[in-house]
This record gives structure tokens, C-alpha cells and sequence, in this order.
């Protein structure tokens, strides 16, 4: 019985090749937009899944109350995971990770990496694979474990076991070397881990080179895990917290918390864009959610289609449904023979959304996410079953309406004429306005992106960025030889320097007023060199700048934004003294609110310091303008000049907030391919419909045309329908179309506005696209010989 349903189903397929086409094309492209955000989804609500106690491993984070806000911080103190360990016996193991900066010497090279010091119990907690070496040697004191990455940096493709590194720290300014033999070697990153490293060597290690003492609560672990037996021991753990925190703020007078969090790993991925000084992949949630939304709009919009397009030619098989109802088919039989149909049609287009997005939807996507996806696209049975799961819900979804709809026809109405389908049909008309709707919410969203993606670059920083060059100075190198040598050569304007790095990072410190001893702020802070602001063009706006002959600008004084003015609700701050991690500091300038961070949040209150030349990290070359990449050549120079030992590493100022440009760049991209998707699915469905509504009204053109009618009554009598969809769907997406790219821009950027630009260009676009699918029918129309269609009358 089956196999004639399918037989049937695939003749009338091919007896319809047009409308076929129609639907199997717009079902592949959204087969397609969906394997990619099912692959993303499967990929995010996976992270760190190859670990076998992914359940069982939380995240140990500090928590800040402020005023009615809540801070997370992803650094907690050193002593608290061994007293956890020993006070809980569903505590089974603890790992704590320090990030530390080094350099790697290998014969004549030297490479600037980032170590992480990790305690043994970090081999038990974790899967991570390994490509090389014995994981019971991997905690040797005097040993270290490499990452797949930096084994073939060092050695190449060879088995780096026993090869002995040569690691430079600087430990009190003062340089040390130590030997480490390679115990291990782990593969490469898993596309799965939230985090990673370059390299691991035993935390014991950190007390023998005095980098840190493991027992003050005021020293910080970057990192804290924790294996536990369930969720119900980190209840436990909650309720008996308040000893930690007390233990905590008793050391940090100046940073107190109000509670310790326990984030599960396997959620951490969700979390940490609320996290500061975190170390993990970070994702938002509305990331997710917007391309979840799109997908299901695209797929929402070929479903239409289909209907559309199937009542809309349910005319032409109204005497084939009469037949067979008088041959004793049975309306359940009518509905199963087109539900069959769609199984076809739909197996058909998850055939060319496989190919479409194995071949060019998932490159693309990969490279604008930077995650490399569908490499098991075949091999994992999630997709296989997603796939007949779609296949399912769409062959049932996508026909039960025009099935139940034409099934319903008397066959005597039908075989008297009396019976007719088409323009009346009310829920089709609707279906033709949802359309329209989701393609004008598609093309406005992503003009509104592209409009702010070019604005966002061209908004002021409050500083002036360019002809910058920033050298990272390394501990063994010395700045006054370096900016004597810079100096000399007429290339350059001017150098200065910070202690954090202009628009990367920036350091946090403790303020409150002199005369108010219970308010304490948590505010930005960077230390820079007298000359700092006039070299980068930060406009003091009441005061002066550091002094460099001065002392106590050194030691007691700072300099504030406009921000700050602000929140201390003061109307100038030049000649007030604040308290700084409890030392006091006169405020002696005053500067305007200039970008220190990218766009997303509004521009926060800081606190510049006055450093000394010996605590630079970052050196500003000012370079003449115009000769920028020579520039660039003549920096380097004489950096190897005076440290040719040492790596020269640099970025140009302009490129600080290129990671943030590149962020909203990849949203407008997916949302304009997106809404180029959902166009080509509304032109060729639009196309599709026109054809079966001209066919129907031929008879009345004709009649039309023979009494005088002109090409203005045959665009009338075709377009009305469309364009009378058009109306209610901009009246309705207009608004909705405002309202949703605003909250979408609050997601990203606070000084984001939403224009009423986009919403004009989607609807000349949406008219034209419209114009341009249906003119071949009023040309062929127009053309067409009146006799061909009243030879009957």
C-alpha cells in the first residue's frame, strides 16, 4: 500500500516539476541553516563533554555585590581549594591553574609563551588526550607537559619525551632560568575544551621558585577547580561558605565579597561572559538564541511556501481527489497519499541541505566563528537523527493543512464547477503576509547591523589612536635604553609608556572619599608615564597632566575622567583627595571619557597613576605620519639592536578593538546571509504562486484584454494579492522590526541607535524583489494571444 502511496506521490512530484523545484530548493536551503545552527548548538552544549566527570567539576569564582548589582570574578584565592579538599570528604580532588608569561629558549630562538602551573590532582579531574608519554611521570617536579601546539613549535613533528626546555621567569625583576625535562605530550586542542594552555608544569612549582606563597588568602589561583561526588555536596559546601568568605575579607580589607560561587564546567561556557578575569570560551546565550530564531524562520517560511503553494493549485487537481473520492478513497487515505508526497519532497530537500551545508554553509560559518564544525557532519548519529526528525515534522507540518483543506471538497460540488480554490482563501493570505513579514524582519535586521557595523567604526575613541606602534617590553629589558635609542631617530615623535596595555586590559583598585569611610568604589585603573595623555591626544579638560620632575605625582597623585567626576557626584575633582587601595592620592587633572575598553558598555569611571620608567610594560612609539610601515621596520631595528635575545612583539594601536569590530562584522554577516536566504525562499515562492494564480486567471485577462483592458488592469489583477500582503506586513514589521534590532544592539553595544534606514531599505527592497518575481508573469500575460484561452467560450 505504501509503495503505490509513493509511486503516486512521485509522479504528481514530477507532473509539478516548477513548484517541485520550488519547495525542494527552499527546503535545502533551509535544511541546510539548520544542520549549521544544530552543528553550533551541538557544539556549544557540548563543551569539555569528553571529560568522563564533566558532571561532577565546578568552577570555584568570588562574587562582588554593588550596588544591587552582581560581579563574578573568575580568581579565587590559593589556600581555599586544599581547605575545601580537607573540610569536605565530597570533595575528591582540587586543581588550581596560574597563567604565567615566560620565555622559551630553544638553541638561538626565543618564544614569549604563557605557562600554567597546575596542581597533580589535575591529571585525575581531567581527559585531556594524549598524543605522547606516561601520565604517571606527568607530576615530576622538575618535568613539564607539553601541548601538541607548542611540542611541534619547539621540536617539530619528533616525539619531544626527554627533550630538555629552557624556561626564562622573571621573579622580583630578577631573571631566572630553569630546566624542565618534557614528561608529556598531549594532542591537539579538542574543538570541545572552554579552556586551554600552552604548557604544564607542577603548581608545587611556584613555591620553589618563590613565585607566590600558597598559604595568604590575598594570592590568587587564576583558576579553581573542584571534582565532587554530586550537586548535593556543593550545597553543602554553599551552606557552610560564610567561614571562606570571612577568612577571605578578614585579608582583603579593600575587596571585600559577599559570597563564593561554584559554577558547573559543563554550564561554564554560558556563564563566563558575566565572569571578569576568567579564562574560558564565553558565549551568550542571545548568540544562540538569535540563530535558533532564524533557522526556524526560514524553515517556518518554506513550510509556508509549500502550503501556499499547494492550495493554490489545489484547483488543478480538485477533479483527481473528486475521482478518487468516488472510487471509495477515503478522506484519511487522501490525506496519508499527500503526506506521502511531502515525505518525497522533503527526503529530497534534506538531501540538498546536506550537500548545501557540507559544502558551503558550514565553511562559511566555521570561518566566521572561528569553530571548526560538521567534520563527523556524517558520522554522528545526533545528526542523523535531527535529520529524521526533520524529515517527520516537516512531511506532517508542511501537508496537513493543504491535505485536510482539499480533502474536505464534496465531489459533486467539484464535478458541477461549483467548487473553486484560490484568492479567497482567507489562512492563505495570511501564510502570504507571515511571509513577507519574517523576510522584511530578515532584511531590515541585517541593514540595521551593516549600518552600524560601518558607523561603530568611525565613532570618536576620545583619544587619538593612530601612528601608534605599541612594543611589549619584556621584565629583562630596560626602557630608558630603549626610548634613548627610539629618541634618536627622527622617525619617531615622541615615546611613553603604561604599566596595562591602552584598550586590552586594564587593572581594578579600591576608592572611596576621605570624608565617607563606608562607601568604597571598585573603579578602572592604568598607570602611565608623564606624557602619557598628550603622546595618545587625551584631552585634559580641568588641571594639568603627571609632572615628570615630580615626586609626589609619582607617589600621590592622580588624574580622573569625566566618569569619575560623576559617580563621586562632584562637579570638579581637581584639589580632592580620594583613598586608593588605602593610600591617599590628590586628584590633580581631570581628563575627558576616552574609550579604554571597546564599545559594548559606556565608557566607566577610571584612575590614571603616575608609574616609574622601571614598571613599563607597554612602549608608545609615535611615528611621523605617512611612514608607518617603515616605521615599523626602524622599531624593530632597534629593538634587536639593544635586547637581540628577546622576541619583538608589538600591535598597532588603531587594531586594539579589531576583535570587537570583528565580533559585530560576524553578526551582520550571518544576519545578511541569512536574509538573503530568506529572500531567494520569498522570491521563488512569490514566483511559484504568481504562475498558479496567473494560470487561474488567464480566462479573465483574456476576457479583459478583448474589451479594451490595458498592461495597468493585468499588474493590477496579479499584484493586488501581493502587495495587499505587503501592506499588513510592513504595518506590523515596522515595529516589530524596530523594536527587536534594539534590543539586539543593547546586546552588544550601549551607544548603538536604532535608525529608521533600514526599515525604508527593506521595504523598497521587499517591493522590488516582489515586482521583479512575478514581472515575467505579467509580461507573458501581456503577451499572450486572448484566443488560446476563449476557444471554449
Amino acid at each position: 500500500m505504501f509503495k503505490n502511496y509513493f509511486k503516486t506521490g512521485f509522479r504528481a512530484l514530477m507532473r509539478n516539476e516548477l513548484s517541485s523545484l520550488i519547495n525542494i530548493g527552499g527546503l535545502g536551503l533551509a535544511v541546510g541553516c539548520c544542520l549549521v545552527v544544530f552543528e553550533f548548538i551541538d557544539w556549544a552544549t557540548h563543551l569539555d563533554s569528553f571529560h568522563s566527570k564533566i558532571d561532577k567539576i565546578f568552577v570555584v569564582e568570588r562574587v562582588v555585590e554593588k550596588d544591587g548589582e552582581t560581579q563574578y570574578y573568575g580568581n579565587s584565592p590559593v589556600p581555599l581549594g586544599p581547605m575545601l579538599n580537607t573540610d569536605f570528604a565530597q570533595v575528591n580532588n582540587v586543581a588550581r591553574l596560574n597563567y604565567k608569561d615566560i620565555l622559551i629558549k630553544k638553541d638561538n630562538d626565543v618564544f614569549r609563551e604563557n605557562i600554567t602551573f597546575a596542581d597533580d590532582a589535575f591529571y585525575k579531574i581531567f581527559d585531556f588526550p594524549v598524543q605522547w608519554g606516561d601520565p604517571k611521570q606527568f607530576t615530576d617536579h622538575d618535568g613539564i607537559v607539553l601541548t601538541h601546539e607548542l611540542s611541534e613549535k619547539l621540536f617539530g613533528n619528533k616525539n619531544s619525551i626527554a627533550k630538555t626546555v629552557s624556561i626564562q621567569f622573571n621573579i622580583g625583576g630578577k631573571n631566572q632560568i630553569e630546566n624542565f625535562t618534557v614528561k608529556g605530550v598531549l594532542a591537539k586542542r579538542p574543538a570541545e575544551s572552554s579552556f586551554y594552555f600552552s604548557a604544564l608544569i607542577p603548581f608545587s612549582k611556584m613555591t620553589s621558585l618563590r613565585i607566590d606563597t600558597t598559604a595568604n588568602w590575598n594570592q590568587f589561583a587564576d583558576i579553581t577547580f573542584i571534582e565532587v561526588d554530586n550537586d548535593a555536596a556543593v550545597s553543602a559546601i554553599n551552606e557552610q561558605s560564610k567561614k571562606y568568605v570571612d577568612l577571605y575579607n578578614a585579608s582583603n580589607p579593600d575587596d571585600q565579597i559577599s559570597a563564593f560561587n561554584f559554577q558547573p564546567l559543563k554550564t561554564m561556557n554560558f556563564h563566563a561572559y558575566k565572569v571578569a578575569r576568567q579564562y574560558f570560551n564565553s558565549m551568550k546565550p542571545t548568540g544562540l538564541i538569535m540563530l535558533t530564531v532564524i533557522a526556524i524562520a526560514i524553515l517556518v517560511l518554506v513550510y509556508f511556501n509549500y502550503m501556499n503553494i499547494a492550495i493554490a493549485s489545489a484547483s488543478n487537481r480538485l477533479k483527481e481527489i473528486s475521482f478518487r473520492k468516488v472510487m471509495g478513497s477515503s478522506r484519511r487515505q487522501i490525506i496519508v497519499q499527500f503526506i506521502s508526497e511531502n515525505i518525497i519532497l522533503c527526503i529530497a530537500g534534506v538531501i540538498v541541505g546536506l550537500f548545501l551545508a557540507s559544502a558551503f554553509f558550514l565553511p562559511w560559518f566555521s570561518s566566521i566563528a572561528n569553530v571548526e564544525l560538521g567534520k563527523n557532519i556524517f558520522s554522528s548519529p545526533r545528526t542523523w537523527f535531527a535529520l529524521v526528525a526533520l524529515i517527520l515534522i516537516s512531511a506532517v507540518s508542511g501537508a496537513v493543512y493543504p491535505a485536510v483543506y482539499i480533502s474536505s471538497f464534496n465531489p459533486v460540488a467539484i464535478m458541477k464547477g461549483k467548487k473553486q480554490t484560490g484568492s479567497n482563501n482567507r489562512f492563505r493570505k495570511t501564510l502570504l503576509s507571515t511571509q513577507f513579514f519574517l523576510t522584511f524582519i530578515a532584511i531590515s535586521t541585517a541593514i540595521a547591523f551593516i549600518q552600524e557595523t560601518r558607523q561603530i567604526k568611525a565613532k570618536p575613541w576620545g583619544y587619538d589612536p593612530s601612528n601608534n606602534i605599541v612594543v611589549t617590553l619584556d621584565k629583562s629589558s630596560n626602557y630608558g635604553v630603549f626610548e634613548t635609542a627610539l629618541k634618536s631617530n627622527s622617525k619617531f615623535k615622541s615615546v611613553t609608556g603604561s604599566v596595562q596595555s591602552l584598550g586590552n586590559y586594564t587593572s581594578e583598585i579600591s576608592v572611596r572619599k576621605i570624608d565617607d569611610s563606608e562607601r568604597i568604589e571598585t573603579v578602572k585603573n592604568i598607570s602611565v608615564l608623564p606624557g602619557f595623555m598628550s603622546q595618545l591626544g587625551i584631552k585634559i579638560i580641568n588641571g594639568r597632566d603627571f609632572n615628570a620632575s615630580s615626586t609626589n605625582d609619582l607617589a600621590e597623585s592622580v588624574i580622573v575622567n569625566h566618569a569619575f567626576i560623576k559617580q563621586m557626584h562632584w562637579s570638579s575633582g581637581v584639589g580632592k583627595s580620594i583613598i586608593c587601595n588605602s593610600r591617599n592620592y590628590l586628584i590633580v587633572g581631570e581628563v575627558n571619557d576616552f574609550h579604554y575598553e571597546n564599545f559594548e558598555h559606556a565608557v566607566a569611571p577610571i584612575v590614571i597613576m603616575c608609574c616609574k620608567p622601571e614598571e613599563v610594560n607597554f612602549v608608545y612609539v609615535k611615528t611621523q605620519a605617512g611612514i608607518f610601515s617603515s616605521a615599523q621596520a626602524e622599531v624593530k631595528k632597534t629593538w634587536q639592536k639593544i635586547n637581540p635575545d628577546l622576541p619583538f612583539d608589538f600591535h598597532n594601536q588603531e587594531s586594539v578593538f579589531d576583535g570587537y569590530f570583528i565580533g559585530f562584522a560576524q553578526i551582520a554577516e550571518v544576519l545578511a546571509g541569512s536574509s538573503l536566504i530568506m529572500t531567494l525562499i520569498s522570491v521563488s515562492g512569490i514566483f511559484g504562486l504568481a504562475l498558479i494564480i496567473l494560470n487561474k486567471k488567464m480566462k479573465e485577462i483574456s476576457i479583459r484584454k478583448v474589451i479594451g483592458a490595458g498592461i495597468g488592469s493585468i499588474i493590477y489583477l496579479i499584484n493586488q494579492e501581493f502587495f495587499l500582503a505587503i501592506g499588513s506586513a510592513i504595518l506590523v514589521g515596522i515595529p516589530v522590526s524596530f523594536w527587536l534590532t534594539g534590543i539586539l544592539f543593547n546586546q552588544i553595544s550601549s551607544e548603538s541607535v536604532v535608525s529608521y534606514l533600514p526599515l525604508v531599505l527593506s521595504l523598497v527592497i521587499l517591493i522590488l524583489t516582489t515586482v521583479i518575481s512575478i514581472s515575467w508573469h505579467i509580461y507573458k500575460a501581456h503577451t499572450a494571444s486572448p484566443t488560446e484561452y476563449l476557444k471554449d467560450e
